[in-house]
């Protein structure tokens, strides 16, 4: 009996594990099946709300995307209204200019004819603008919409306001050096004699007759043109598939909606449920823009209760309701295609893992009946071993886990560490209603004790430092260090932006202290950059991306500055997006010009040469002033490929100005760092001289002492190479660096431009004619030509006479010019002249 019942002992021992593994996994092959089942169902019912939620964002970002293009025309306009005012009235001085000149030993009312019959025809804007001209006295000259004025006095002339719209231009015009921008209201054709609109205009002083030119444009009819291309740029707008824009006014006129949906066409013939859609629409619109939705399910009897969903917002300013919607109907095809993919995939899977279950089955049954009777001896043995390799895992794994949260020269957390901290603490923020500060801090110049102390030091100051923020802050604020010498805080629960500035005070009192190192004292200041939730940002990576944006412009200072990142900082970041965007496309689309402002001789007050000036005109942005495009030009890498265009520009303009010979006009032509020091530059340029075919020696190329500061050495032996090559090399803004003095030795400098800092103050500041005096006297003993820059008025220029200052440049001689401006008054005038 014993024996038997030891034999039904080692049976179960072989038997029953196979038995419990079948058994086990037939339970696990049906959990896994139902559990598959719930998952195909829940996925197809979440699929639905993902589409929706998905196209809801889309509509959302692209109604945002027209409303801020729609705000920014508008507030364009404007100023490209005056631009234009005032490119028109230059035009027409200019057309009066060369008449006279041209005639002038005519009788004066020959030439007045001359010039009225010139600019009487002349219309723009469409036809609206025109030129008018009135002496100084108030006597009308021209009058391209009321002629019948010609010839009579308007000085008393007013508004319905009351005011005397001819005497305010005139006295603008003369308090403000000749020229002026001025608004007043007038009235508009087609449009009753007691309505008048608002116009905007420039007037410009004629000083041979007493007269001034101007002309002007009523404001909203420029806004009225902004309108139409914005709405026919709106009619084109690519909106996809599935939405569509449409911008409508307050009163549910339809301004632009340029798509009709096939699968909707049961929608059109509904007019009543239409305005009912659109007064719902105007009804629950806003500023802040806000999604809608509209039950269209009586309209159709498809199984799926179709619902317009839409997402506008109101641009106050114009009355308009710019959105877009998409029917939920659009999405069933695309559903049922992704509902029967993922029950086939569901299937797939459950297929693999049912017939891997099966396989596993049988090898597990297998292996239990031959590890059954090894298990027993082995068991102890396995366990002990099993109990310390998990030790050793759930060690090693804490060790990781801290290594990769945390910085291994400070034990601060790491950047990761420190976004999963800020997401905590937004949600404790949120549920107490209160603020929260993330700052990012960068020591400045931490380079330079790398650099004179060696990284040993670098890396022992900042764990010191690091020592004594984690003494100084609250249990509650978290700091990190993103490497190098950047830190990141986080201080949550602030009642108020107060609070953020005293933590920023306790930062600075804590980065300004001296640390002692290896025997040296360290005083280091830092730039920090804050971002406050939830004004700045909702999450975790947009505060951190925000605070570095201002951390940024802190850097820029080096002087420990504290930036809060605001509306503005945004919009100018977004703006030198834009910029940079443009300025990518800027030579292929030819808007880069080059202008020339005259060099004159003091001997003779004659054109010996010009200097070459580069001008971006966009159509989005306008005119972009060259100390901003040329910056970007050089961050971007684009200033090579710009400076090549306006170096042959230049060369080319000069040529056809001034054939090769004795008496040829020079160029002076800017040359930014990167370019000097780009491989190959005297190579490049040289080129373009052989090719054009002007003489080398007529080109004089400007650096600035910024150029020289970066690499003196390398400075001096390039400009030595392309001084070989017999180009002139100037010294821009003389006077104004540290070593100016010193570069005349070590630089082969044929010429030197005295700052206009020093010009300006010439006759009013005896400190600054004893500089320009001994900068005149150093360049006579180098045998430098001297060219003095901003020379605007009279007595300047014959001080610098006095001085025998070679070549003179400024607004008392003239502005930049275009070429052809430049060849009809230093060449074809002087012509005309001489022929007669």
């Amino acid at each position: 009996m014993l024996v038997w019942n030891d034999h039904k002992l080692i049976s179960l021992i072989k038997y029953a594990p196979a038995v419990t593994v079948c058994f086990f996994m037939i339970v696990i092959n049906i959990v896994i099946i139902t559990d598959n089942q719930e998952k195909a169902n829940d996925s197809i019912l979440s699929l639905r709300e993902d589409v929706i939620s998905h196209q809801k964002q889309q509509i959302h970002q692209q109604v945002n995307q027209v409303v801020s293009v729609v705000e920014f025309r508008k507030n364009l306009a404007i100023s490209q209204l005056k631009q234009e005012s005032k490119s028109r009235v230059d035009e027409a001085h200019a057309i009066a200019s060369n008449i006279f000149k041209n005639n002038y030993d005519k009788p004066q009312s020959e030439i007045i004819t001359m010039i009225t019959d010139a600019l009487r025809p002349i219309n723009f804007n469409e036809g609206r603008g025109y030129f008018f001209i009135f002496d100084m006295d108030g006597n009308n000259i021209l009058h391209g919409l009321k002629p019948h004025l010609e010839g009579t006095s308007v000085w008393d002339a007013q508004d319905l306001r009351g005011t005397f719209i001819l005497r305010e231009h005139i006295n603008k015009i003369q308090q403000q050096q000749g020229e002026a921008f001025y608004h007043w209201w007038y009235q508009k054709p087609g449009y009753p004699v007691t309505q008048e609109f608002e116009k905007v205009g420039f007037g410009r002083e004629f000083t041979p007759f007493n007269w001034f030119i101007g002309t002007g444009e009523y404001i909203a009819d420029v806004e009225n043109d902004v309108k139409a291309t914005l709405l026919k740029w709106i009619s084109e707008y690519d909106y996809g598939d599935h939405q569509r824009l449409f911008v409508i006014d307050t009163n549910g006129r339809i301004l632009a909606n340029p798509i009709s949906h096939e699968q909707h066409a049961f929608i059109e013939h509904h007019e009543h449920t239409t305005q009912q859609m659109v007064k719902h629409l105007l009804d629950q619109v806003s500023i802040e823009g806000n999604f809608m939705e509209f039950d269209l399910s009586n309209l159709t009897e498809v199984k799926k209760q179709p619902v317009e969903i839409s997402y506008a917002k109101l641009f106050e300013s114009w009355g308009w309701i710019i959105g877009s919607h998409f029917n939920s109907l659009d999405f069933e095809k695309y559903l049922k295609v992704k509902q029967e993919a993922l029950l086939l995939n569901n299937h797939e899977k459950l297929m693999k893992v049912l017939t891997l279950s099966i396989i596993s089955t049988f090898a597990m049954v297998g292996g239990c009946l031959f590890a059954s009777n090894l298990i027993a001896n082995r068991f102890k043995r396995f366990k002990n071993r099993i109990e310390k390799d998990f030790k050793k895992l759930a060690n090693s794994k804490a060790t990781m886990q801290h290594m990769a949260l945390h910085d291994a020269l400070t034990g601060l957390p790491n950047r990761a560490c420190f976004l999963e901290q800020i997401k905590q603490d937004i949600q404790s923020t949120i549920a107490q209603e209160k603020k929260l500060a993330v700052v990012l801090v960068d020591i400045d110049n931490f380079k330079k004790i790398n650099d004179v102390y060696g990284h040993s030091s670098g890396d022992a100051l900042l764990k010191k430092l690091s020592q004594a923020i984690e003494q100084s802050i609250a249990a509650q604020d978290t700091v990190a260090r993103f490497g190098g010498d950047e830190f990141g805080f986080c201080f949550p629960d602030l009642d108020n932006v107060q609070q953020v500035h005293q933590k920023v005070t306790l930062l600075q009192d804590i980065f300004n202290r001296e640390f002692a190192v290896n025997d040296t004292q360290y005083n280091i200041k830092a730039s920090m950059g804050i971002s406050i939730y939830p004004s700045d940002s909702l999450d975790p990576e947009g505060l951190i991306h925000k605070a570095d944006i201002v951390l940024y412009k802190s850097k820029a200072a080096l002087n420990g500055q504290v930036t809060f990142f605001n509306a503005e900082v945004d919009a100018q970041v977004s703006y030198e997006y834009q910029l940079e965007e443009q300025l990518r496309r800027a030579l292929a689309n030819n808007e880069i010009s080059v202008l020339y402002q005259p060099q004159i001789t003091t001997k003779n007050e004659q054109l010996q040469s010009i200097e070459a000036l580069a001008r971006w005109t966009n159509p989005k942005l306008g005119a972009i002033s060259p100390d901003v495009f040329i910056g970007i030009a050089e961050k971007t890498g684009l200033i090579i490929d710009f400076g090549l265009f306006i170096f042959r520009k230049a060369c080319e303009d000069t040529l056809a100005l001034s054939p090769n010979g004795d008496s040829a006009i020079n160029v002076s032509i800017n040359i930014s760092p990167q370019q000097l020091m780009h491989i190959n530059f005297a190579e490049s340029i040289t080129q373009i001289v052989n090719e054009v075919g002007i003489d080398i020696h007529r080109i004089t190329l400007e650096i600035t002492e910024n150029l020289v500061l970066q690499d003196l050495k390398m400075t001096a032996i390039i400009l030595n190479e392309l001084k070989a090559l017999k180009f002139g090399i100037s010294l821009d803004d003389f006077g104004t660096g540290y070593s100016s003095l010193s570069y005349l030795n070590e630089l082969p400098i044929t010429e030197i431009k005295i700052d206009r800092c020093f010009i300006n103050n010439i006759n009013s500041s005896r400190q600054s004619n004893a500089l320009v005096k001994a900068i005149f006297a150093i360049s006579e003993a180098y045998d430098i030509t001297v060219v003095a820059e901003g020379v605007e008025e009279k007595e300047q220029f014959l001080t610098l006479k006095s001085y025998q200052c070679d070549l003179i440049q400024g607004y008392y001689f003239d502005k930049p010019l275009t070429l052809e401006q430049l060849k009809l008054k230093y060449f074809y005038f002087k012509f005309v002249s001489n022929g007669a």
